[in-house]
């Protein structure tokens, strides 16, 4: 049972997600404005609201970038080393992600936020813990989720930058947690 217990740890994937934030904001903040982003609207920061009727001057991109890599142990390895059969790993994968949102006025950057996660798995003979697809979708989520947070802290200096007003403006409206606009 404690051999099966300790194969079952390793093949736990762990994650790392810079920059590191303080935690969840209190508040929930959208940001209005037009979007570049032709991806998977699961992985779009959810501060940001695609937006056509706001002034074009300030355009908002995002994009991210996403790289694997895998360093299995030679079959041969496995096969003859006898902690295998104890938990010892059978192989490393990684997944890095790295990703921003760019204000862009007149072809050029004005402001730009950025996000990176980092994921480890490591498998063992008893299992390979998550597939590349599981984390590939974690780590999307956590540089969204980081990003929106960087963005919502930084919510008044955005709304200059797009030349509205937060309060007489739908380029960023703020609504309680749990409610809806």
């Amino acid at each position: 049972m404690l051999v099966f217990a300790l194969g079952l740890g390793a093949c736990a994937t762990t994650v790392t997600v810079t920059p590191k934030l303080p935690g969840p904001s209190s508040q929930n903040c959208e940001i209005h404005a037009p979007v570049r982003y032709d991806g998977n609207a699961d992985y779009l920061p959810t501060i940001l609201v695609r937006d056509a009727t706001v002034s074009q001057s300030v355009t908002l991109r995002y994009r991210y970038d996403v790289n694997y890599d895998s360093q299995p142990l030679p079959d041969v390895a496995t096969m003859v080393n006898p902690l295998t059969i104890f938990g010892f790993p059978t192989g490393h994968d990684y997944i890095s992600i790295v990703g921003s949102v760019e204000f862009i006025r007149a072809d050029a950057t004005v402001r730009s936020y950025g996000a990176a996660a980092a994921l480890k798995r490591t498998g063992t003979v008893f299992g390979e813990g998550d597939s590349f697809t599981d984390m590939r979708r974690r780590g999307l989520l956590l540089v969204r989720d980081n990003i929106s947070a960087q963005l919502c802290q930084d919510r008044t200096v955005l709304v200059q930058l797009l030349g509205t007003s937060p309060d007489d403006d739908s380029s960023s409206r703020q609504t309680p947690t749990g409610a809806r606009p």
